[in-house]
């Protein structure tokens, strides 16, 4: 999350109007505007001024988000279940009927997904994005090239003798 974004969020989460914090910390209102839409890279001066007038310190307004924020925002899987709605993720078989359970590894790695696909950070899901189709990309070529080596494996060594 941008510091810009972080500071719309913390002000909204205070229900604090642009005007009230921008005159607090001796802004314009149209500079915190630009500010918290990343129009503009305020000085540290500046982001201590905002921090003041928000009530929070400095490093408030550089700290991510934690992925327990992001809890509400469920990442649903294949059959259309929250995944953290699951019980069995992670402990041991699945129970009966139940088609889908998740390794706590790959819980771990649904969860970090589920987190930056909900940071409104563009760049991060376009990266986010471009990562996991080359991963498919080199996920598809290895099963192609496991094909490859297994049709080889069962071609004849050497020349072959025609039956009569």
């Amino acid at each position: 999350m941008s510091v810009g974004k972080k500071i719309l969020s913390i002000r909204l989460g205070a229900r604090r109007s642009q005007r009230e914090v921008a005159v607090s910390a001796g802004l314009a209102v149209s500079y915190l505007s630009r500010l918290e839409n990343n129009r503009i890279a305020p000085t540290l001066r500046t982001l201590s001024k905002v921090a003041d007038a928000l009530g929070v310190s400095l490093s408030a307004l550089f700290e991510s988000p934690s992925i327990l924020e992001a809890a509400d925002r469920c990442p649903v899987a294949l059959s259309g279940k929250c995944i953290l709605d699951q019980v069995f993720a992670g402990r041991g078989p699945s129970p009966k009927g139940d088609k889908e359970s998740y390794s706590p590894r790959q819980l771990q790695a649904l969860r970090l997904c589920n987190f930056l696909l909900h940071t409104g950070d563009k760049e991060l899901l376009q990266t986010l994005m471009t990562m996991l189709q080359s991963l498919l990309t080199l996920s598809e070529s290895r099963s192609a090239g496991k094909i490859r080596l297994r049709l080889h494996a069962r071609r004849p060594v050497g020349p072959t003798q025609p039956q009569a």
